[in-house]
């Protein structure tokens, strides 16, 4: 896979790979890296989440991972963030790593080895089994991924939204496509991954009492992430790329998702179609399975906690040529 993209072609600068000064002004200002993966049938894949809320004083982290028949999670929304390690060396002369954490069974670094470029994630701890056999089970669980990009950081820069519950909103992110070797452990046993996935770098202030769905596609012949975000009392937000693999990267102009969902399940939660208008007017149409997926906690982000349907879903894409590929589809949803 071809490595020769300009990682500055929407605006981001090599320094963004690493942390961001932040504001007091904003309890809701925090910085979060995330990734996710899955390999091509399906069968192997997760996600995971580093974030950080430096003026309330705490970590938020997760991990998700599904090996066919079972989802494991280790989450941690209230680490200490004076435990949190940014921008340091393990040794003289190692890379800089991104961020790093370990305390309490629990240890969790990013080391970017090139910046915007490829980058090494691990991770090891104990994890609770949601589903399957072993169902409430705590199992030790190991991660270890070295994380490539295959297309430039897309961003749109920082959004300004009025009258939302942080004054000023206004956010800083990235998204790039990636492809990534290593492996999984859980309670002993040991996975090799090939995988593709996504990954996003994110800061600024940000609460999350909004709705929005994140369709993100990584294949052989191309990658796409298309976004929809609804904002109490404005219009509908959309957003993404589309990635022919070895062309450049262009921007959607138009995004239409279409979707079914059950309140009542969780690991089945969507299903529906997509309609995509890159700006080149090539059109992109198809329609989504849930293979498996798991509601995650959020209430506790929000100034009032309250329940939102928040849920990520491993899916099944089949294109209106037929092909089929794996992808993940996010949503939040109120639920009142």
């Amino acid at each position: 896979m071809s490595t020769e993209f300009d990682v500055t072609a929407f605006g981001i600068q090599l320094d963004d790979e690493f942390h961001h000064p932040f504001s007091d002004d904003h309890p809701d200002w925090n910085e979060s890296y995330f990734f996710d993966w899955y390999d091509a049938s399906g069968s192997n894949a997760g996600h995971c989440r580093v974030g950080w809320h430096p003026v309330q004083q705490r970590i938020l982290f997760w991990l998700y991972l599904y090996n066919g028949s079972e989802w494991l999670v280790v989450e941690e929304y209230r680490l200490p963030f004076s435990a949190l390690q940014l921008g340091c060396e393990d040794s003289p002369g190692a890379a800089k790593n991104a961020f790093s954490y370990e305390g309490w069974g629990l240890a969790f670094k990013y080391q970017p080895q090139q910046p915007l470029r490829s980058g090494q994630l691990s991770v090891s701890g104990f994890a609770r089994v949601l589903c399957g056999q072993r169902q409430g089970m705590i199992k030790p669980i190991e991660l270890e991924l070295t994380i490539n990009a295959i297309g430039p950081p897309y961003s749109r820069g920082g959004g300004a939204v009025e009258s939302h519950s942080a004054d000023n909103f206004s956010t800083d992110r990235y998204e790039q496509p990636t492809q990534s070797q290593g492996w999984m452990a859980i309670d002993g046993e040991r996975t090799e991954l090939t995988v593709r996935g996504e990954r996003d770098h994110s800061w600024g202030p940000r609460p999350w009492d909004m709705g929005w769905q994140f369709f993100v596609v990584n294949n052989e012949r191309f990658s796409l992430l298309a976004t929809q975000v609804q904002i109490p009392e404005w219009p509908l937000i959309t957003m993404g790329y589309y990635h022919g693999h070895g062309e450049a990267m262009e921007q959607l102009a138009e995004t239409e998702l279409v979707l079914d969902f059950d309140s009542t399940n969780p690991t089945q939660a969507v299903s529906g179609t997509f309609s995509l208008l890159c700006e080149s007017g090539r059109k992109v149409l198809g329609s989504i399975e849930t293979i498996s997926g798991t509601e995650i906690d959020i209430t506790h982000t929000f100034s009032t906690p309250h329940r939102s349907e928040y849920r990520r879903s491993l899916i099944r894409c089949t294109f209106d040529d037929g092909s089929q590929s794996i992808g993940w589809l996010e949503c939040n949803r109120e639920t009142n």
